[in-house]
């Protein structure tokens, strides 16, 4: 791995996520990793700072608000910042280092550059905003593996960020409110405590718990925000003041196999089922669900306890019509295919409930 990073300039390291991503998010693991690194090529160790400063000033540059008439001064800024004497070192290009940075960074204000380089990236939006008015300092966690990452909160919740994700919350959970503050997509476990609600702000939505298992998503650049619930009961609400719960803000209540999504666009709060709605019963009960020439309402009313989903369909409809099944790991949806097509029926999602139609069994 070493060995890939020994023949790079300075422009090579700055195109390099991994390099940016230590540069900008402190590790403590990328931190050994380039420390071994200069150990080994000590030649590189010039080619290395100057990349690093760069990588620096560029992240300045790009948290600068500019339209064409400001370049000037973007320029003026980036070099005022440089120290009046070179980093000694082999040269970027065939200009002088600064000249390049400054170029650069103007390039990047103009938004042609680094958007490329930048995974984990935040607009300057609902987050940041999010972030600011928090009256408690804040510990701030991202992830910028290629996978996911467990983070144990102060309560002992277990926090599952996905790639390209952040979140910050109050080290202690101090106060009445255990807060924390998403960007991006996370699972949250939650460790029960009804005496102190665990709110997860996720740009415009607010979730609400006492101890349950849920998934938010909320990446800054997508058209929707989606808080889908695995276990437990959540409230979601609109958050368009940014940290204000407001009663008067539409409020939606989730439970197992439900999902709520705010659009945008439109700014509507509405609630569904998630795509796959799966089995919340526990094993020795799904191994009583077991039919033998049973009544298909029967096993219609064993899969809405077992998935926690509503079904409607008329009894009498379907009460000639008999089948031999188990209900094992199938999502509800894979299990209504399989009884539809035995009988002739067929089914619709309409919100949060499923709408069974078909024809009398003789």
């Amino acid at each position: 791995m070493f060995k890939k990073f020994a023949g790079y300039s300075v422009e090579d390291f700055v195109k390099e996520e991994k390099f940016i991503n230590w540069v900008k998010f402190s590790d403590p693991e990328e931190d050994l990793f380039w420390n071994e690194f200069l150990r080994m090529y000590p030649v590189q160790h010039d080619i290395l700072d100057q990349a690093r400063e760069i990588v620096l000033q560029l992240s300045i540059a790009s948290q600068m608000s500019f339209d064409e008439e400001d370049v000037n001064d973007i320029w003026q800024k980036i070099e005022s910042s440089m120290p009046d004497e070179p980093i000694h070192g082999r040269p970027i290009f065939h200009i002088g280092w600064r000249k390049w940075l400054a170029a650069a960074s103007v390039i990047l204000v103009a938004g042609l550059l680094w958007l490329n380089y930048q995974p984990a990236k935040i607009k300057a939006g609902t987050y940041s905003k999010l972030v600011e008015k928090a009256e408690i300092p804040l510990k701030e966690v991202v992830n910028t593996t290629s996978g996911p990452v467990n983070i144990t909160l102060p309560d002992q919740s277990i926090v599952t960020l996905e790639k390209n994700s952040r979140i910050s919350y109050i080290n202690n959970f101090e106060g009445k409110e255990r807060k924390v503050f998403l960007s991006g997509e996370a699972f949250f476990n939650v460790t029960k405590n009804p005496a102190k609600p665990f709110i997860v702000y996720a740009n415009e939505l607010v979730t609400k718990v006492l101890g349950t298992s849920f998934r938010i998503n909320a990446f800054e650049e997508n058209k929707e925000v989606i808080v889908s619930v695995r276990t437990g009961r959540v409230f979601v609400f609109a958050n368009q003041d940014f940290g204000k719960i407001d009663s008067k803000n539409k409020e939606v209540v989730l439970i197992p196999n439900q999902k709520a999504v705010f659009s945008r666009k439109d700014e509507t709060l509405n609630r569904s089922l998630i795509d796959k709605p799966v089995i919340i019963v526990s094993r020795e009960e799904l191994l009583e669900r077991t039919f033998a020439n049973a009544p298909l309402p029967d096993i219609f009313e064993a899969l809405e306890k077992v998935y926690g989903v509503k079904l409607v369909f008329d009894k009498e409809l379907f009460a000639n019509c008999r089948l031999t099944t188990s209900l094992g790991s199938e999502t509800l949806f894979e299990r209504l295919d399989i009884i539809c097509e035995a009988v002739e029926a067929n089914y619709r999602i309409v919100g949060t409930d499923v709408i069974i139609d078909g024809k009398k069994c003789n």
